[in-house]
């Protein structure tokens, strides 16, 4: 049986997230070194040191946190596909049902062998989304193999194999 890789997954190193947090952590940290640098920036902004201080000291907050947090949702991510933590399924697809809106968001679902997945090309996401599907390829019949986590109550796609058929 011959088989394609569709779509998979791209996980890269986890800690290239943590990568934007020496830029501004070395822009906040040449502020406080060098009032001079601070005072003219101050100047150009038309507003009090301080506030150029808190200013940036919350945006170096935000940047950390938010890498953090990708750090770690990368790291786990990862370590899902590395030791093979997810569920396969093989099968053709029934009940495949595509839902467009005036905005153009589109809502797909299909089952394989009971099991439900549904993606839409509206969230941005580092498994399988609408913006991913662009040629039609799942429809009623087409036969894959599916990786995929279970998260709550939705089947996330990670790996989709296209399947000759028999």
């Amino acid at each position: 049986m011959n088989s394609e890789v569709y779509f998979e997954t791209q996980v890269g190193l986890a800690l290239d997230q943590l990568l934007p947090i020496f830029p501004i952590a070395s822009i906040l940290y040449l502020l406080f070194k060098f009032p001079e640098l601070t005072k003219h920036i101050s100047e150009l902004l038309k507003t009090r040191i301080s506030k150029v201080l808190s200013g940036f000291s919350l945006l170096t907050c935000a940047v950390v946190l938010y890498s953090t947090f990708n750090y770690f949702e990368v790291a786990s991510l990862r370590a899902v596909i590395d030791e093979k933590r997810y569920d396969v399924v093989s099968g053709c697809v029934k009940n495949y049902n595509s839902e467009s809106s005036p905005t153009k968001y589109r809502m797909e679902r299909f089952s394989i062998e009971n099991i439900e997945f549904e993606f839409s090309n509206f969230t941005q996401s580092r498994y399988f989304t609408g913006d991913d599907h662009i040629d039609n390829f799942i429809k009623n019949e087409e036969c894959m193999e599916i990786s995929y986590i279970k998260d709550g109550g939705k089947n996330n796609i990670l790996k989709i194999v296209r399947l000759a058929r028999k």
